[in-house]
């Protein structure tokens, strides 16, 4: 940018050589007419001013061409500064893509809980004479491991410590499948029996499993108590055929009856006297009614004909049922004889024990 001032003083130089070769300062000298003279400066300077005109828009010409190279693109430029030199990225870490955990699914559980409704004994075998190891509280679940035969008793964990107990069924709701269950025997008593009165009859009866005692011999009579394994009870007495046992009431005085199917009996069975029951008292009425409109066929099923309809708020009598109890022979509640009626909406009153047991007739 400096060469553009270089031009002034080149110019105001040759401004000045021009005027003195024109003539333009008089020499004091002269002696020439004053008015040829004046025409003769007049034009001198009419022609100087054109020069410097000239000169003026030369220079001006020259220094636009100076600026124009300077600002050329394809002029060399001298940097006023350091150039800065681009950050490259810094390249981020790529977070290495984690695998989603692989979850495989689980089997329906086979376990097998049971709770209480009431804090229940927990014992080293399945009754009373046997030792109790600890008591299973309401709400707390132990795993059940087994099962007595006929599942009134159950081993579980032990709640309160490492092994196992057996818990009373009573009390016990029991979640799972039961069947799987392997059926424990009762394990021999740990405790010294209890001393029982000489029997007069020298005969002695235990069960391998809870047992009921009842007035008679058969689920037609009343219950009294109940014979648990390991107990010895004096045999009193014993019927007919030696299906059931009259023993002295393991829980009170006087005697009952007892079913021999679990009965180990030891002594002089032959010497026992043969008691004839009393007849059992006659069973009330089983009476049914049905929540909703049913059916009553000629037999269990819809292969059988439709006899009549059972309607709701109807009482009809229960003659006898099916092996599972799924059907019920009631007296025909619209004639005489009787039909089959569906249990699904049946609600059954009375002795069911009572009642007899039929076969589906031939469609």
């Amino acid at each position: 940018m400096k060469k553009k001032y270089i031009f002034l003083p080149v110019f105001v130089m040759i401004l000045l050589v021009i005027l003195n070769g024109c003539g333009v300062f008089p020499e004091e000298t002269a002696e020439d007419n004053v008015e040829q003279r004046v025409a003769t400066y007049q034009a001198q300077t009419q022609e100087a001013e054109t020069l410097v005109e000239i000169i003026v828009a030369q220079t001006m010409v020259a220094i636009n061409k100076e600026i124009q190279t300077q600002m050329s693109p394809e002029a060399t430029l001298i940097p006023t500064s350091t150039p800065t030199i681009a950050n490259s990225p810094t390249p981020t870490a790529t977070a290495t893509p984690t695998t989603a955990p692989t979850f495989t699914p689980t089997t329906a559980s086979t376990s097998v809980f049971a709770e209480v409704s009431v804090p229940t004994n927990c014992r080293t075998g399945p009754g009373k004479i046997y030792d109790r190891v600890s008591v299973l509280d309401v709400n707390k679940r132990v795993e059940v491991i087994a099962r007595n035969a006929d599942s009134t008793y159950w081993v579980v964990e032990n709640p309160a410590g490492s092994g196992t107990c057996w818990l009373w069924d009573y009390y016990a709701t029991v979640t799972g499948q039961t069947a799987n269950l392997p059926v424990w025997s009762a394990p021999p008593t740990p405790t010294p029996q209890a001393v029982t009165t000489p029997s007069t009859t020298g005969v002695v009866l235990k069960v391998s499993v809870p047992t009921n005692c009842r007035v008679g011999p058969g689920k037609l009579y009343e219950k009294v108590s109940i014979l648990y394994a390991g107990k010895a009870a004096n045999v009193v007495a014993r019927h007919p055929t030696e299906d059931y046992w009259v023993i002295e009431n393991p829980a009170g005085s006087g005697t009952c009856w007892v079913w021999g199917y679990y009965a180990t009996v030891t002594g002089p069975v032959s010497s026992l006297p043969v008691w004839t029951p009393n007849p059992p008292p006659a069973p009330s009425a089983v009476t049914l009614q049905v929540r909703v409109d049913t059916n009553c066929r000629s037999g269990p099923g819809k292969a059988y004909d439709i006899i009549t309809i059972l309607r709701i708020g109807k009482t009809a009598e229960v003659l006898a049922r099916n092996y599972d109890q799924t059907y019920w022979v009631i007296t025909n509640p619209a004639g005489s004889g009787h039909c089959w009626v569906w249990g699904y909406y049946a609600t059954v009153t009375g002795s069911i024990s009572s009642l007899p047991i039929w076969d589906a007739p031939d469609p």
